[in-house]
This record gives C-alpha cells, sequence and structure tokens, in this order.
C-alpha cells in the first residue's frame, strides 16, 4: 500500500481524482474529517458512558466510516467518473484514519492505568502488557476497514448494511475465541511451563507462564488483525471492476473462496463448472414455446 499511499498524497492530481471524493483541498478534507470524527466519536462516548453499544463498539470509528463511506458511495454510484483503476488511491485515503484511530485507542489503553501487568515479575515484563495493549489498538483499523469495505461493495443500501453486520459479527466471534483461548484460558503458557519441566527439567516461576501467554496474544492479534484488513483489501481489489459493472460484489464469498485450500478450490470449481454445462444443456434440449396460432389442427 506504500506506492499507493505516496500516490494519493503527493500533492498531484493527474494520478488520482481526490478531488471528485473529497473536494478541491483533499488533504485538508481527510485531515478534517479524521479530526471530527475523532473528537464527536469521543464525545459521544463520554456522553452514553459505559454500556451495550460503547462496550462493543468504537463510536469514532463508526463515524469515520459512515463519512469515508459516504464520500466513496457517492463517488463510485453517482459521479460517472470511476474507474477501475481507482482503487489503490481510494483504499490508500483511508489508511490516515485508520492510523489515527489506532494511536488514539492505544494512548488511550496505555494512559489508562489498566495495563495487565504481572504480579511479582520483572518490570521489563510490562513489555507483554504495553504489547496486548497495541495489539488491542489494532482492533478499530480492521474494523474500519471491514465498515467501509461492506458498505462500499453495494450500490443497495440494505445489502450494504447487511454485509456490515455479517461481517462485523464473524469478526467479533474470531477475536473473541481468541481471547477466550489465550486471554481467558492462557494454554501457551502451562504447556510451555509443562515442556521445560518435563524435557529439561525445569521448574519456571509462574510470570513467566503469563509472560509467554501476553506476548502469544499480541502477536497473534496482531496477526489476525493485519490479516482481516489485508484479506479485507484484496478482496476487494480483485471484485472492483465487478463492483463497477453491476453495483454489487460478495466480499464475504470472494474471502471464502481465497481460504480454501487449492485441492478444495479445484473441487468447488469443477462442480461449478458441471453446473454449468448442465444448465446449458437443460437450456438447449428445452423445446422452444409455439408461437399463437401455429398449433398443429387435432
Amino acid at each position: 500500500m506504500e506506492p499507493a499511499l505516496r500516490r494519493a498524497f503527493n500533492g498531484s492530481r493527474e494520478d488520482d481524482r481526490l478531488d471528485l471524493v473529497f473536494g478541491p483541498k483533499p488533504r485538508a478534507a481527510i485531515a478534517a474529517l479524521i479530526v471530527s470524527g475523532i473528537v464527536l466519536g469521543r464525545l459521544a462516548e463520554s456522553a452514553l458512558g459505559p454500556g451495550v453499544i460503547t462496550a462493543h463498539l468504537d463510536l469514532s470509528a463508526v463515524l469515520l466510516g459512515a463519512g469515508y463511506a459516504l464520500m466513496f458511495r457517492t463517488y463510485l454510484f453517482s459521479s460517472g467518473h470511476a474507474g477501475t483503476a481507482d482503487f489503490p488511491w481510494l483504499a490508500a485515503s483511508l489508511i490516515p484514519a485508520a492510523a489515527a484511530l489506532v494511536l488514539v485507542a492505544f494512548i488511550e489503553n496505555t494512559a489508562s492505568g489498566n495495563l495487565e501487568t504481572i504480579p511479582g515479575a520483572p518490570i521489563w515484563t510490562d513489555f507483554g502488557a504495553v504489547a496486548d495493549a497495541l495489539a488491542d489498538s489494532l482492533a478499530v483499523a480492521a474494523g474500519l476497514t471491514i465498515a467501509v469495505a461492506a458498505l462500499c461493495f453495494s450500490e443497495n443500501w440494505a445489502r450494504a448494511l447487511k454485509d456490515l453486520a455479517t461481517q462485523l459479527f464473524v469478526f467479533k466471534v474470531l477475536v473473541f475465541v481468541m481471547v477466550l483461548l489465550i486471554v481467558e484460558i492462557g494454554i501457551v503458557g502451562p504447556i510451555l511451563a509443562a515442556l521445560l519441566k518435563i524435557l529439561l527439567g525445569i521448574r519456571v516461576p509462574q510470570w513467566v507462564g503469563e509472560f509467554v501467554d501476553q506476548l502469544t496474544y499480541a502477536a497473534l492479534m496482531s496477526v489476525i488483525y493485519f490479516a482481516v484488513i489485508g484479506a479485507t483489501w484484496t478482496v476487494c481489489r480483485k471484485t472492483f471492476a465487478q463492483l463497477l459493472e453491476t453495483g454489487d460484489a460478495d466480499i464475504l464469498d470472494a474471502i471464502k473462496a481465497m481460504s480454501e485450500s487449492p485441492k478444495k478450490r479445484e473441487k468447488r470449481e469443477r462442480k461449478q463448472r458441471a453446473k454449468a454445462a448442465t444448465t446449458a444443456v437443460e437450456e438447449i434440449a428445452q423445446p422452444e414455446p409455439t408461437a399463437p396460432g401455429k398449433e398443429k389442427d387435432s
């Protein structure tokens, strides 16, 4: 994405159409959108207080996702200027918003005093808690990516909102399972401690297992969030031409197809070809309807 990012923010309007999306001063407009989205989102969260909404949604990400989606949809479906070469700079224009959300979330996570440090462990192990806070902060970037992609890859608003709800649900379930396995149950640290004791006869302090769990959680969750972002944008890039042609692209189906093994993908494609061939044969074999007045006399 680095070349696309340079292309989008190099100050030249010859290699992109950001001015048609964000106005005559796109960089200033994007900066204003990011700042206003974050500030208004945080004010809304303060007004609502702790609850179901603020516990599961970052309202700043919601506002930014909605703002970007409205501008992208206007350009894609109403401007008449959208082309297949537009995807890189459109996607790159979202990067500053995602980076700003991650930075704000990380600052809040570390400044809140709620870092999960390990009691009785050396102070240097606080790095694990900071790494966990950074990994958790990446969730807003993944959520923003999913939201904008889902809202923009269908011209029909109802279909777009349905896709958004489905993708966010899948994303939340994935995160819940990983947190349950690594944090709540803490399977990695105990396994490592047991192996060291059995193989080397080393009995490690309890905090070592907890520290390993923290690092494992940070690494795996970071990989998951970046994989979600990468998979979403890869699928969006591949189906962008289809979106412009038909006004709709099924991102979930495309992601599922990407995740299949080559053997499974080949088997599915053979089934699709066989089904298409059967349908074609049936259409050829179907007798043509007799025109009115041409019936044979009995």
